[in-house]
């Protein structure tokens, strides 16, 4: 799951101008929270743009902040807006008029880009005003929302103390050598001019509605830089890793960056909405791999996961105090699965781990799934990724199983492809896909795909779990003869139900000129109201989706009934634009997956690939516990019926009926 935060970070370490001290940790700071962005809060690439040194030019800054924030369509209103800059910073006189009515001499403070103090056609580059920054922000803040994030890793007003003049070498800060108060004016952002500048605190305006500022040091004090860069940003980073960010403030976040920091550097953080999460809380949604735990008598606890998940006894499940993303949830337990039933789960707390007290609730991750038969792979190289395959291969060493730790899958590395469920050939951003699994190439014919801006050991995870989840059936099949899927077309654009049938020995065959529409019926003759989950799994990426039902709702009562019928009106789930590239090619297939259960189950786990994020989760408090003693006799376990029916579908390009 992506998140929907942008960002503009500059560094700049290098200046244009000879009379200004270069840094050294500026550009590395940048990518580092570059990193942190890419990595620990799945930010995708393209929602980032960095610019360093001569990129960070002040026109191309400017032009930047409005094509990547101001102008940019993806970004939705309250999506949260990062703007990072380590550099120096600056003050400069200020110009007549810059404050109306004030004759006394005051400051300006300015963001020192790349060429500042610089000549340029018109003059002097005099950086980013605080004047200009906060108009170009209420412009952002305008169209975009007030999620907006400044933090500054320099400063601008030091005083000239033997303390700071001994640190002046590693400090974020440089005087104006050629750049005169005249300049100001000739640089003011555009939307600055027509609004007088009467607040005199620069950029740490004490209140700002439009954006919180976490800022290196108060006026006065002085931001510096170490072997671990600046200070402001290590501390930031560090305080990212050890927080359980979903639950806090700027405010909080202050505090704690603060207290840690020791003597010296003294941080700020202000704005109206400094009492909000961090990025109101938008990154951090519900991790939908996170099962409910809940504990009883003893050592036992109720996993919400079953045989429908495909859980077995040795399943191990690492045990964690919430289910969010992008914060810090270390595991603090790991359970053992003792006996598996349909829907849920008997577990124990690891010997090892007997000591450690168990909240009444919980969250559990699948830590190792104990599938019987290891997931086998052959891994081939191209030239441009010898050292990420070498790497890879040291990892899963040739005719050993390992358990790979982002989906507690055991795979085994094989010699021969042959002996492979997959063979991967990695390039520089690509994957290639050599599928020998007569499960899925006996029904798609499509042997070997391509798996774009990907990496091996994510299409290792994401094969493995889809092989799992598409095998997994109940070999009793006791709803065989009392479940029937349909299949029909339906009309772009009166969305109605059209024509026959069209599922026929296990395979349907569907016709559409736009979105991959169509309408699942399913009947039930058997004596259980039963929950029905349509899964639709694409094995040309691996990507699986719950198309019904929608993933935050929850069925009070069956949807079918004894004796019922359900009519489903579904979407294949592609990328946006994926369908209309493949209009002119011989069509995509993939699979259906319908489970029948008698009783509501959350089968989110199953979901792989991007999704929209979710809202909050908490768990589930109503669920009735039952131990090794009372499960015998327990009507829960009795009645929990499910079934499944595997259906291969095709999507060709124009209306039609199916033969």
């Amino acid at each position: 799951m992506t998140t929907p935060i942008f960002a503009l970070i500059i560094g700049i370490d290098s200046y244009k101008s000879g009379s200004i001290w270069n840094l050294h940790s500026c550009v590395d700071d940048a990518e580092r929270i570059r990193r942190w962005l890419l990595h620990d809060l799945d930010v995708p690439k393209d929602q980032i743009r960095l610019l360093s040194d001569s990129q960070a030019s002040k026109n191309n800054i400017e032009d930047t902040f409005m094509e990547h924030l101001v102008n940019n369509p993806s970004i939705q209103r309250d999506d949260p807006i990062l703007i990072y800059f380590a550099g120096h910073g600056s003050r400069l006189s200020a110009p007549k008029d810059w404050y109306p009515g004030i004759r006394k001499p005051r400051t300006v403070e300015v963001l020192c880009t790349y060429d500042f103090d610089s000549k340029d056609e018109h003059g002097r580059i005099s950086g980013i005003s605080d004047r200009s920054m906060n108009a170009m922000l209420r412009e952002l803040a305008a169209v975009k929302g007030d999620n907006i994030t400044l933090i500054l890793d320099c400063c601008f007003t030091p005083f000239q103390t033997p303390e700071n003049l001994r640190e002046r070498s590693r400090t974020r800060w440089t005087p104006p050598s050629r750049a005169r108060s005249e300049d100001l004016w000739r640089g003011l952002w555009p939307g600055a001019r027509a609004l007088p500048q009467h607040s005199q605190f620069g950029f740490l305006e004490p209140c700002p509605t439009t954006h919180v500022v976490v800022a290196a040091c108060s006026p006065g004090h002085i931001a510096t830089e170490g072997k671990e860069g600046g200070r402001l940003t290590a501390n930031l980073l560090y305080a990212f890793s050890n927080l359980t960010l979903h639950r806090t403030t700027y405010a909080q976040l202050l505090d704690h960056l603060n207290h840690h920091a020791g003597e010296g550097q003294h941080f700020v953080c202000l704005g109206k909405n400094k009492s909000r999460v961090i990025f109101n809380d938008v990154p951090f949604t519900v991790d939908r791999q996170f099962l409910s735990v809940t504990s009883g008598r003893g050592r036992d606890l109720r996993i919400e996961a079953g045989k429908i998940h495909g859980i077995m006894e040795g399943t191990e499940i690492s045990l964690h105090v919430h289910n969010y993303n992008c914060s810090k949830n270390p595991a603090f337990s790991v359970a053992v699965v003792l006996k598996v039933y349909p829907t849920w789960s008997l577990a124990r707390v690891k010997p090892q781990s007997q000591d450690v007290q168990v909240p009444r609730c919980s969250w559990g991750r699948i830590a190792r799934w104990n599938n019987p038969k290891p997931f086998r792979v052959k891994l081939k190289s191209s030239v441009a990724s010898l050292t990420r395959v070498w790497k890879l291969k040291k990892d899963i060493p040739l005719d050993s199983t390992r358990t790979l730790k982002s989906s507690g899958m055991t795979v085994e590395r094989v010699e021969h492809a042959k002996q492979a469920d997959i063979s991967l050939t990695v390039y520089r951003r690509d994957v290639v896909v050599e599928r020998n699994d007569s499960s899925i190439v006996g029904k798609l014919g499509e042997r070997v795909v391509r798996i774009e801006d990907t990496s091996p050991i994510k299409v290792i995870n994401d094969a493995a779990r889809f092989n799992l989840h598409l095998q997994t059936n109940n070999p009793e099949k006791p709803l065989e003869n009392a479940t029937r899927m349909e299949v029909y077309s339906i009309d772009a654009d009166t969305l109605s139900k059209v024509g026959g049938n069209l599922l026929r020995d296990g395979r349907a065959v569907i016709h559409c000129n736009y979105n991959p529409i169509f309408t699942v019926i399913l009947t039930n003759t058997s004596k259980y109201d039963l929950w029905p989950y349509i899964v639709s799994m694409d094995p040309n990426t691996y990507a699986t989706h719950m198309i019904y039902p929608h993933p935050e709702e929850e069925e009070q009562y069956a949807p079918l009934p004894a004796g019922g019928i359900l009519e489903i009106a579904a979407n294949w789930p592609e990328p946006e634009g994926d369908w209309h590239s493949r209009k002119h090619r011989r069509g995509h297939s993939g699979f259906l997956k319908v489970y029948f259960v008698s009783a509501s189950v959350h089968l989110n786990m199953f979901e792989q690939s991007a999704r929209p994020p979710s809202a909050l989760g908490f768990p589930s408090r109503s669920s009735m516990f039952m131990d090794a003693a009372s499960t015998t006799s327990s009507i829960h376990t009795l009645v929990h019926v499910w079934d499944t029916i595997l259906t291969h579908v095709s999507f060709v390009p124009g209306f039609g009926s199916s033969s």
